[in-house]
């Protein structure tokens, strides 16, 4: 069944939306679905997506995430997404993404075309030279260099080439970079000088606040010596080659240390047995662990029943951690470390958590996690955790910034205004 909404579209308000990421996981409706639910009052959107095949499966959610779509006027076109093998799998979801952005930016009334993450900007770019529509390329991050720092490729390797090639070309004809971080697009415009500085917008991921709610012992009233069990907790991705899953097990046992009442709680759709085996080869007791998978819809409340939210991943300038925001919107206070985006340097101008430089020392590991345990009171009677998602993280602050780019993009302008000739 299709639902479709009755609602006039405006002349030259009416967007292709591509996204890598599923609608139906938890990124998909935090980072996609929010956003657009705040735009479809002006704009219009057909969202094309990648969904897993255990969440297409799921035939109540697919109904009423259907509903949802229709009643914001969002016409949405699912697709499913491929894992195995990996080369073949991504280029047969690129080719499907090429017919999909084909048909839709086509249509005489699609304007614009926004990209989430390279896969969806390689096929708007290559589409568009057939097409001659626009597109907006929201980088996510850096993924040439994050699949280095993941260890999947090697920067001598022809696959890395190729990527920076297509990055410089899409960068290049793109008529808007969106970038997480201000550290990206620094490094973009000293790696390529020829991309003038005024195409970069920055949004960070953002989150929907009000999903959130803070339980009475994240509030200012809240005291550590009340907290038993005191819950080291972590959430998302972790097996991706991104996160430093050891580094994160041996801060927990630092904490322990301290706090011999403190517990691992882990949420991720991730292999948990895989985990549970890494937990076990860092020394955790895996009766000290709990791990469970959620929907987007559970998350607020596995979240406000952490004591503290540890990021601890590789070096990432491009990246900004939507668990970051996540976890300040419960209030829960969090330990990060250096080099990912802006991370370190928000998390010490709000005063929310501990920065860690090196979070395989072992040494700095103890102290940081003794620090932490003797600031935590005065960091909850600060309120300052809610406080910086309510002013940083807020999705109606990201919203507007992408309502900005549209009216640049599309505010007034007749449909010949909304062509593009670069190469």
């Amino acid at each position: 069944m299709v639902y479709l909404s009755e609602k006039p579209v405006p002349d030259c308000k009416r967007v292709l939306y591509l996204s890598y990421t599923g609608l139906l996981e938890p990124l998909g409706r935090s980072q996609v679905l929010s956003y657009l639910a705040r735009l479809s009052d002006e704009y219009r959107f057909i969202l094309v997506t990648f969904e897993k095949p255990d969440d297409l499966a799921d035939r109540d959610a697919m109904v009423a995430l259907r509903a949802e779509c229709a009643a914001l006027g969002i016409d949405w076109r699912p697709q499913r997404y491929h894992h195995r093998p990996r080369l073949p799998a991504t280029l047969w979801d690129l080719l499907v993404l090429l017919w999909q952005t084909l048909r839709h930016s086509l249509r005489r009334d699609v304007r614009l075309v926004h990209c989430r993450s390279y896969i969806p900007a390689i096929a708007a770019w290559l589409c568009g030279k057939v097409t001659r529509k626009p597109f907006v390329f929201d980088m996510r991050a850096l993924w040439p260099e994050e699949m280095v720092t993941a260890g999947r490729l090697k920067t001598t390797s022809f696959v890395f080439s190729a990527l920076k090639w297509v990055e410089r070309r899409l960068l290049r004809n793109a008529v808007t970079v969106v970038s997480l971080t201000e550290a990206g697009v620094q490094h973009l415009v000293t790696a390529y000088p020829e991309i003038p500085r005024e195409r970069f917008r920055v949004i960070t991921t953002c989150v929907d606040v009000d999903r959130f709610h803070v339980p009475e012992k994240n509030a200012a009233s809240g005291r550590l010596a009340d907290r038993s069990p005191f819950v080291v907790g972590t959430m998302g991705t972790l097996l991706s080659g991104w996160f430093y899953l050891d580094a994160f097990f041996r801060f927990f046992l630092a904490v322990k240390a301290a706090r011999p009442d403190a517990v691992l709680s882990i949420v991720t759709r991730d292999d948990h047995e895989e985990v549970l085996s890494r937990a076990s080869e860092s020394g955790v007791n895996e009766k000290d662990i709990r791990i469970a998978s959620a929907s987007a819809d559970d998350m607020p409340d596995y979240l406000a029943a952490m004591d503290v939210g540890v990021m601890f991943f590789a070096e990432k300038p491009g990246s900004a951690p939507t668990r970051l925001g996540e976890f300040l919107s419960a209030g829960v206070p969090v330990v990060g470390n250096t080099g990912i985006g802006d991370l370190g340097d928000l998390i010490r101008h709000y005063d929310v958590g501990t920065v860690i430089e090196n979070p395989f020392d072992e040494k700095e590991l103890g102290e940081k996690a003794r620090s932490l345990l003797e600031e935590y009171d005065h960091i909850l009677q600060r309120g300052s955790c809610r406080a910086a998602a309510e002013t940083y993280f807020t999705v109606e602050a990201g919203a507007a910034r992408y309502r900005e780019i549209y009216r640049d993009l599309l505010g007034n302008c007749p449909s010949s205004a909304c062509q593009t000739g670069r190469t």
